[in-house]
């Protein structure tokens, strides 16, 4: 009998991994899809994104955010193109939100200064600080004064004497004309309400020849109303996404110079758990 009960609990243990390696992000979270009472604004409101980005800072790894990050985010970042080294390096720097990895885009070079527009809690900025050095500086922006306080708190806890993190408005940027060599950007464009304004101010602040390494979410058609008023889907750059041509036309028509690296259809599925989602996330660099 005793042989017998163990062989059952091997079996069973057996059984628990198989699902977990089948289905890594479920984290036993229980959704309950609530339906607004009115459709969502397509430009979502400012104040509710900062808020929700507030609480994403403070609480860390999110059960309720876009559908998939509860205990998922190291996972869902692997899957994007981050390394497990990079993430279990900077684990309190990763929350699980971009949707790709904008440092492996093109060439960071030793003394360069880089510009990150929404720099959350700070991971690509301190993956971009090991490649300018010493000689290099990196700034990171955001509008969440709660993100800030986090970077900060990141940056001194790994050490990093090269980034500095200011809350600011990607539509209004605290950086000087021509002061920016590269630019990053993680899923955070596409939040935007007014992105020509924010291409325009990217426009700006780099030096000519500068450049955008740039992943983020677009549209490959309409969302349903159904989608629209998805409450899990709130604050995230799907209800701020544009159709793919239209998001394109605005960086060209700004006067970006556009090369299209890559692009992931399986984005639904690796970071919001919903393959009814039509979007993609766009790895592109944008030159000046």
């Amino acid at each position: 009998m005793r042989n017998i009960m163990i062989f059952l609990s091997i079996a069973c243990l057996i059984v628990m991994v198989s699902a977990c390696s089948k289905h890594p992000c479920s984290c036993n979270c229980k959704f309950k899809q609530k339906k607004q009472s009115t459709p969502t604004n397509k430009n979502q409101p400012k104040q509710q994104i900062k808020d929700i980005y507030a609480k994403t800072a403070e609480q860390g790894d999110r059960c309720s955010f876009g559908g998939k990050t509860c205990g998922c985010r190291a996972k869902i970042s692997e899957d994007i193109g981050y390394t497990r080294q990079e993430l279990d390096e900077l684990a309190d720097a990763n929350l699980g939100l971009g949707c790709g990895n904008p440092i492996n885009l093109g060439e960071i070079k030793e003394g360069q200064t880089i510009l990150d527009l929404g720099s959350g809690a700070g991971l690509d900025c301190f993956l971009a600080a090991r490649k300018v050095g010493s000689k290099g500086k990196v700034i990171g922006v955001d509008m969440t004064p709660a993100m800030v306080k986090k970077a900060t708190e990141n940056a001194h806890k790994y050490g990093y004497n090269n980034v500095a993190f200011r809350q600011g408005d990607i539509e209004n940027l605290p950086a000087e004309d021509s002061s920016i060599d590269i630019i990053i950007s993680n899923c955070v464009l596409s939040l935007v309400s007014n992105k020509e304004k924010a291409f325009k101010e990217a426009y700006r602040v780099l030096k000519p020849g500068g450049k955008m390494y740039v992943s983020d979410i677009v549209l490959l058609k309409e969302l349903s109303i159904e989608q629209k008023n998805d409450n899990r889907l709130r604050g995230t750059c799907v209800l701020g996404a544009l159709l793919k041509n239209d998001y394109l036309n605005i960086i060209k028509n700004v006067g970006f110079k556009l090369d299209l690296l890559d692009e992931d259809f399986e984005v639904n599925i690796k970071k919001f758990n919903n393959n009814t989602l039509p979007i993609s996330s766009l790895k592109y660099i944008a030159i000046k």
